[in-house]
């Protein structure tokens, strides 16, 4: 029979044996980037000098970060209105863009269309320029939707202003010959390969809710031009396509985040914060995103607040 006294001491001094001689350290995977771009929108640019010094200066910084992005997406609305504006106007504003981005940047920069940089006077109809036309001359576009391929990544720029039934603009939605190009693109591009969505209107947005004048009778009632009016259709191919992973968008000059069926969606403020009126619109600072892009196809935002306006 074992001494029983034997074992129990043997038992106490394997008891005060050093843990860490049989533990094994676990760090976490270090994610590798694929590339940084810096998201600007809603800098409704006139021929002012507070705009145009302002929107110089968002330039300037941007490209003077000490790690600086590889190019910009400007989520839409250019300049500061172009659908109720006459001819000459539109024309000073497209004028002042252009002077500010051949002084002032660098960068490659890839444009979304923005409500505001469409030219929708009722009495222009006539002229070749019209609705969108003017728009993609100015900013070189090779579509009003199209695709790039860059770093690994995949990035799909949609045009969410369309006109409503009556022929007037405008409402947020893709039209049908957009769609199914959408849904051809997302089939087209491999598994492995994630996928960014940049509209000018968000899809899916917290800031939909942020004006209580809107709550009537006790419901919602959320316009139209505020959020995508297909947005169930769009998280329905979106499903079928888990390489989706980030929507940017603007319109709202407002800064949130929301994820749905492990899709983000990333509103970025606005460089003009309240139009050139204030710092501020709402509790979002005027400023710039920084969007930082991995392999794994997870991503970082820095949202830098520049109080341009």
């Amino acid at each position: 029979m074992p001494n029983l006294t034997s074992r129990r001491d043997l038992l106490k001094s394997a008891a005060l044996l050093p843990l860490t001689s049989f533990s094994v350290e676990k760090t976490a995977p270090q994610k590798t980037r694929a590339v940084r771009f810096a998201y600007i929108g809603d800098t409704h640019l006139t021929p002012d000098a507070k705009p145009m010094k302002a929107v110089a200066a968002c330039l300037h910084h941007l490209q003077n970060q000490a790690d600086k992005p590889a190019f910009i997406l400007h989520g839409g609305d250019v300049i500061m209105d172009a659908l109720g504006r006459d001819k000459t106007a539109v024309a000073a504003q497209w004028q002042a863009w252009q002077q500010v981005v051949k002084a002032d940047n660098a960068l490659p920069i890839n444009y979304c269309i923005g409500n505001h940089d469409v030219w929708g006077l009722p009495d222009a109809k006539a002229d070749a320029r019209y609705g969108k036309a003017w728009v993609q001359e100015v900013l070189g576009l090779p579509n009003r939707y199209y695709s790039f391929a860059r770093n690994g990544w995949y990035f799909i720029v949609l045009d969410s202003v369309q006109t409503k039934p009556d022929g007037s603009w405008y409402t947020a939605h893709l039209d049908e010959p957009q769609f199914a190009w959408l849904e051809k693109e997302l089939a087209t591009v491999p598994a492995t390969t994630p996928v960014l969505l940049l509209s000018h209107i968000p899809i899916l947005s917290a800031t939909a809710f942020y004006d209580s004048t809107n709550v009537k009778g006790g419901n919602w009632a959320i316009p139209g031009s505020w959020v995508h009016t297909d947005a169930t259709r769009l998280f329905a191919l979106f499903h079928q396509h888990p390489n989706v992973k980030l929507a940017l968008s603007g319109h709202m000059h407002l800064l949130d985040r929301s994820e749905y069926n492990d899709v983000t969606y990333c509103c970025n403020g606005a460089v003009s914060g309240n139009w050139w009126n204030a710092d501020y619109y709402h509790e979002t600072p005027a400023g710039y995103a920084l969007i930082d892009l991995y392999t794994d196809g997870s991503f970082d935002r820095t949202y830098v607040r520049q109080l341009f306006a």
